[in-house]
């Protein structure tokens, strides 16, 4: 049987899970990670980022039907807040408050296809949404499209014949620059 978890172990821990990573917090608590693990879900904080109550880069990503990447986009370029939170394990996430996302997208309607938002995706939505959803931007919604063994396939046999990547990207359907990109890719390897 191992130590007595004290208050003021248990304070630190509360105050620490987030902000540093488990082995950290074991080594500080001077204890084993399955102990501060054990510790952290007998406590009902072993998920971090539910704990925070703050929705992943991810999961807004997918509320707003769009590419992750596009998050991260905006909380790099464009001034969306978002925290940086680490999981148990060094995972580092970005993470945003609901609240502070729609105050954004407010200020940046242009940069959002509300059209395509389901309603009440994002709770609590804002009386504003339901106009701007009405607003035909002209966005598509580009989403990432893995590639497939045979369209590389066709990637590199296309090339070797002498077909430009303008030409491919026209047959595959796809963007010159994801073609190009995957081709250098290919030939990296």
């Amino acid at each position: 049987m191992g130590r007595k978890w004290t208050d003021e172990d248990v304070s630190f821990l509360q105050k620490r899970v987030g902000s540093c990573s488990l082995s950290a917090i074991a080594k500080q608590l001077k204890r084993s990670e399955a102990a501060v693990l054990l510790k952290l879900k007998k406590l009902g904080l072993g998920n971090t980022k539910n704990a925070t109550g703050l929705l992943t880069g991810s999961e807004l990503a997918e509320a707003l039907n769009v590419d992750r990447k596009t998050i991260h986009y905006w909380v790099q370029f464009h001034g969306l807040e978002a925290t940086s939170r680490i999981t148990c394990y060094e995972r580092k996430f970005c993470l945003i408050d609901v609240n502070s996302f729609w105050k954004w997208a407010e200020q940046n309607q242009e940069k959002v296809n509300f059209s395509i938002i389901e309603k009440h995706a994002l709770p609590p939505e804002p009386e504003w949404v339901d106009e701007a959803r009405k607003i035909d931007t002209g966005k598509t919604n580009k989403a990432y499209r893995r590639w497939t063994t045979k369209e590389i396939e066709l990637l590199l046999k296309w090339r070797k014949e002498g077909r430009s990547l303008k030409e491919i990207a026209a047959e595959l359907g796809r963007s010159k620059i994801s073609v190009e990109r995957r081709y250098a890719r290919c030939k990296n390897n």
